[in-house]
């Protein structure tokens, strides 16, 4: 009944539309060359390329149409569908008759990855290969590759002469002149304030901010506004997630080792910290990459400096990959890849295998890069078991890492004493149980083959034997009726002799087996029915000798044997394990921080990796940087012999005359304004990148940035104060037609607010959200297992702290962050994409945290007002910072009316009944597109 009158008033209340935006296809094309092409070349173009001049079973796969073509067994792949595909069946290698690669099968990793890039449709940009086995090779011409747009010097154009006061303004005039358009008209004052609130904070405005905007009618009245907003700690907390999302920020390292990053929490800390201070872009990003070799004016500095690294850090890792060389390489490959994407809006992870394919960046390019992070540290000397670690930097004093190696010892004396206690408990159950051996043989053949416990106490207990022990023996018996030692037992058994014949034969031999001396590869087995080795270890006696020392065997004792203990014995147990659970969860990880540092050995030099591979080495390259953005630059790369060269490489990543550097953080900082960018491949300034659309502007604002000292806020102060920032989200006819995508904005566009925005107003409408800022999240120990032995994980999502400190787990991701389009955490994501889907609505319409605040919402109404329009109209001021209508009203009542009634079968409470109707509105209100959508 919730859900219908949840779904009745929706189509009631006043709709946003909904534009929907897919994922641009650059993203899918990136996955391809990074991780998909080289597969196909290493495993397959041997046999099926035109390179090779092989195309065993008529098959080419050298490029997307030869491949959707197929060869004799018809189309290689559908795209879309892995389970349907020839391909992917064939490195299954499920089916006999069609294996590949012929020669074995390939990693389950690679066919993984073949798998998922199948499913989003088998992006693939090959075009057909000439026929000709003499074609010549792709040479890159680094001159000609300068001429793209993004790799030319910045230079601020001339701001069209318009009538506009904020060159922003004159700029998009322009292009919407050329297409007989114009801005359009400002945005009401409540819409406004609503918009900037969400756009600087993630919050919704009170009504008492509002109040205060509509009465202040001097000409700053907005401006005033804005700088209030980032002057709030949330304003950090906003923006340090769109930059989270660039680092590719979690909590968990993801991949088959899924540990907790217990201390990654100090990075996003950090970021917050850094974007409410304003920190100047050019250091927020040398931080990032050479924090740890900067000069620090005090120790706090340093620790801030060193923490900043940990951007380099924060990707997934195979730690169980037992080639240590390829875990490093594959590692740098990752940071590289996210530097790029990250600082550059280049994908230089796919020129790891192979010259680009797109951009003027040659191999050559990629491993001088690879040089430098190859003199990076990013690996600690510890491990867990065979697991590699990430490194970590102290952060702490010494009495703070000696307090903790404390409380360490503590715990490990703790398990020792549980352990000994359980140990000395087991020691004297087998040897009790091990004694009457025989008892349990004849009176497990009085039960049936699969037994219950209550089928068997009444066996058990006149004879003085442990039920759970005899239940156990005559599982097994029936479960192993093959082995030689209980043929005996067997026989009488299926022929319903009597077994009690047989007491005195098992008797004899379990004597005489106890006093056989073992050797010492004769180990317990854990069922008893392994082979023997030689004819000594094959006798009877050394069969009984095996039958009664196997863990899992005729006498196991029950999963949890505690059961089986004397009452004051399993009390002690209960209580050093008790202590030594609150020891271990009040335990404090270790003064430390996910960074990277200086290697050991430092390299000059690496070779290039023939096919990426570190066992293929080819030409040394010496240290260097992306030569087509260097081609502008005055100065060239000078790299000290003792260091790395990672401050040489932040340094030249944050000069001003970089080509790439201001333009794509720019056109990131226009994006999350806009919800669009001048560049709408956020992440890819390359050849397979869009064009611009306002490539003037996009130059004059990336130098503008630089020349106003990196600033983001004044960079927020400048956009913000545009009239094309203020104006309506209303589009007309003649707008629509010309300029349907709104790609030169002729209206404001209209967005869905995001997951975490979507999960704080709700707390924040409600009256429960906790705005308490930093510290750590994650209900994990540094480097624990998030996934229990059960492959369960038991990370909890009940906070009402602001979604910023959910806990960010790879692999398995807050439901309500997975339905509302949050990014994959593996991967650096410049921009989300909004979708609309059914699950979307059933989770607001189920969840227990819009069920719980919309009864908060419902609670707090009741609170402000005893009278019924009072409460309306401050739900509305509250869910939608606007005043209710006439109409509105009129349609809130008759549906509390009809709620009220239709509860009257289930709740005859009156009072109960109400607050239960005005909770049913309160989440509707909660779920309308008006609340969940920003104009």
């Amino acid at each position: 009944m919730k859900a219908a009158f949840s779904i009745a008033l929706l189509l009631t209340l006043p709709i946003g539309s909904a534009a929907v935006s897919a994922p641009a296809d650059d993203a899918k094309i990136a996955f391809f060359e990074k991780n998909v092409r080289p597969i196909l070349i290493k495993r397959c173009y041997e046999c099926h390329s035109v390179e090779s001049g092989k195309s065993k079973g008529g098959l080419f796969i050298d490029s997307r149409d030869a491949i959707l073509k197929g060869g004799d067994n018809g189309p290689a792949l559908v795209a879309g569908n892995p389970d349907k595909s020839h391909i992917i069946e064939s490195i299954r290698y499920q089916n006999q008759d069609l294996q590949m690669p012929p020669k074995g099968a390939m990693p389950a990793a690679e066919v993984k990855t073949l798998e998922e890039w199948v499913k989003m449709g088998a992006p693939d940009p090959r075009a057909a290969v000439a026929s000709t086995k003499h074609a010549a090779p792709r040479v890159i011409d680094l001159k000609e590759g300068a001429k793209h747009w993004a790799f030319r010097p910045i230079v601020a154009p001339p701001v069209p002469k318009a009538d506009a006061s904020n060159p922003i303004d004159a700029f998009i005039s322009e292009k919407l002149a050329e297409k007989g358009l114009t801005l359009a008209a400002p945005a009401d004052k409540r819409t406004l304030i609503r918009r900037a609130t969400f756009d600087l904070t993630g919050l919704p405005p009170t009504p008492q901010e509002v109040e205060a905007f509509l009465a202040d009618n001097t000409p700053d009245a907005f401006a005033k506004v804005v700088d209030r907003l980032l002057r709030s700690p949330q304003y950090g907390e906003k923006w340090g997630r769109h930059w989270l999302d660039v680092a590719r920020y979690s909590d968990s390292n993801g991949l088959d080792e899924n540990i907790a990053l217990g201390t990654a929490w100090r990075y996003r800390d950090y970021v917050v910290k850094a974007i409410n201070a304003d920190k100047p872009f050019d250091q927020f990003l040398t931080e990032q990459i050479a924090g740890d070799l900067l000069e620090s004016k005090d120790l706090s500095d340093r620790h801030e400096h060193v923490t900043a690294t940990a951007f380099l850090n924060l990707g997934a890792k195979v730690l169980a990959e037992p080639d240590k060389e390829k875990l490093t390489m594959d590692v740098i490959d990752e940071q590289i890849d996210v530097m790029g994407r990250a600082f550059m809006g280049l994908t230089l992870g796919c020129a790891r295998c192979h010259d680009h394919k797109f951009d003027p960046v040659p191999t050559a390019d990629y491993y001088s890069l690879a040089a430098i992070f190859k003199s990076t540290q990013s690996f600690s000397v510890d491990r867990i078991g065979a697991l590699s670690t990430a490194y970590e930097a102290p952060m702490g004093s010494l009495d703070d890492f000696a307090a903790v190696k404390s409380s360490e010892r503590i715990l490990k004396d703790q398990r020792a004493a549980v352990s000994k206690a359980e140990s000395a408990a087991i020691t004297a159950l087998r040897k009790e149980v091990r004694e009457h051996a025989v008892d349990y043989l004849m009176a497990a053949a009085k039960l049936p083959e699969a037994p219950t416990l209550s089928q068997v106490r009444p066996v058990a207990e006149p004879l003085g034997l442990r039920p759970h022990i005899l239940l156990n023996c005559r599982v097994y018996l029936a479960a192993n009726e093959t082995l030689p030692f209980f043929k005996p037992w067997q026989d009488a058994v299926e022929k319903h002799s009597d077994v009690s014949s047989l007491r005195g034969y098992y008797t004899a031999i379990f004597a005489a087996a106890e006093k056989i001396a073992l050797s010492p590869k004769a180990k317990p087995k854990a069922d008893a029915k392994a082979e023997p080795k030689d004819a000594a270890e094959d006798s009877l006696l050394h069969q009984a000798r095996a039958a009664l020392d196997a863990p899992a065997g005729f006498l196991a004792l029950p999963p949890e044997p505690i059961i089986l203990f004397p009452k004051d014995v399993a009390e002690k147990v209960r209580a050093l394990k008790d202590t030594m659970m609150t020891t271990e969860s009040n335990l404090p990880d270790l003064p430390t921080t996910l960074a990277v540092s200086e290697a050991p050995k430092i390299v000059k030099e690496l070779p290039i990796h023939i096919r990426g591979s570190h066992l293929a080495l080819g030409k040394p390259v010496p240290r260097g940087f992306v030569q087509v953005a260097q081609a502008s630059l005055t100065t060239k790369p000078q790299f000290p012999a003792n260091q790395s060269g990672r401050l040489e490489l932040a340094r030249w990543l944050a000069s001003p005359e970089h080509p790439l550097t201001s333009r794509v953080m720019a056109n990131r900082i226009w994006s999350w304004h806009f919800r669009q960018g001048i560049v709408s491949t956020t992440d890819n300034f390359g050849l397979l990148g869009q064009q611009p659309t306002h490539p003037a502007l996009l130059d004059w604002l990336a130098h503008w940035f630089t020349s106003n000292g990196w600033s983001l806020k004044d960079m927020h102060r400048l956009i913000m104060s545009s009239r094309t920032y203020q104006q309506s989200s209303a589009t007309s006819a003649q707008g629509y037609a010309a300029d349907p995508e709104d790609l030169l904005l002729h209206h404001f566009p209209v967005r869905r607010l995001e997951a975490e925005e979507i999960r704080d107003a709700l707390l924040e409408v409600a009256g429960s959200l906790d705005i308490t800022i930093g510290g750590k999240t994650i209900p994990r120990r540094n480097r624990e297992f998030v996934f229990n032995h059960t492959s369960k994980d038991f990370t909890s999502y009940g906070s009402t702290r602001r979604a910023l400190y959910m806990p960010i787990i790879r692999n398995n991701l807050y439901d309500l962050f997975q339905q509302f389009d949050y990014p994959d955490p593996s991967t650096s994501t410049g921009l989300r994409y909004s979708s609309v889907v059914s699950p979307q609505a059933l989770l607001l319409m189920n969840s227990d945290l819009a069920t719980d605040a919309a009864k908060s919402f419902a609670t707090r109404l009741f609170k402000l007002s005893t009278d019924k329009e009072a409460r309306l109209r401050a739900a509305y001021r509250l869910a939608f910072a606007r005043e209710a209508t006439a109409e509105d009203l009129r349609r809130a009542e008759n549906y509390l009316t009809a709620a009220d009634a239709s509860l009257n079968s289930t709740q005859q409470d009156s009072t109960k009944r109400e607050q239960e109707a005005w909770a049913l509105l309160c989440q509707a209100l909660m779920m309308s597109n008006e609340f969940i959508y920003l104009r």
